[in-house]
């Protein structure tokens, strides 16, 4: 990463947080990072792609790809768990950055970037893991159906917590892992 873009994604990163995404101007994040407004879209096009460079790259536990990557075993059924496990916490500790794609971008910005991300790497995983004869299911389904239970239970407890106040989200994010592993492994 260049010395300017990381100086850029730095300021935005402390801009955002501090003021949300609305009430951060391109201006004041070019001030902030001591560069000329023009570079930042040149290095970014937009805000909203700044936004999702944010994200992608100073999220809490940074870029979601490069901590699974070190975790994934090999082994299908602890994988799944892995996978369920981490997206969760992912989400649950960058909640501020999740709110701010949620409210604050407009319907043109391109939104959940490390999710889109997480979910071609979980879904070549399963292919990779189908074509050795130990995952039985559709990679893009299982993927995709990890990435939406996650993200569904996250968004409820964030927008409607009343939903699981009786109920261990933890719970349900093993029965499904339990009921995902039953389906798709050998």
């Amino acid at each position: 990463m260049k010395e300017t873009e990381k100086k850029i994604l730095l300021a935005a990163t402390k801009l955002f947080s501090e003021n949300g995404y609305a009430n951060t101007s391109t201006r004041k994040i070019a001030e902030a990072a001591g560069v000329n407004e023009l570079t930042i879209f040149r290095q970014f096009k937009s805000k909203s792609n700044l936004l999702q460079a944010v994200i992608r790259y100073f999220a809490f536990e940074g870029n979601i790809i490069d901590k699974i990557a070190h975790e994934v075993t090999g082994d299908v059924k602890k994988d799944i768990s892995i996978f369920t496990h981490v997206y969760y916490m992912f989400l649950q500790n960058n909640k501020k950055m999740y709110l701010i794609q949620v409210k604050e971008t407009d319907d043109t910005s391109k939104r959940f970037t490390n999710t889109i991300d997480y979910t071609a790497f979980m879904k070549d995983y399963f292919k990779k893991k189908k074509e050795e004869g130990t995952f039985i299911g559709d990679p893009e389904l299982v993927a995709t159906s990890i990435v939406s239970m996650i993200m569904g239970i996250f968004t409820l407890k964030v927008y409607a917590p009343e939903i699981y106040h009786d109920t261990d989200y933890h719970d349900l994010i093993d029965k499904f892992i339990e009921e995902l592993t039953i389906l798709y492994t050998k």
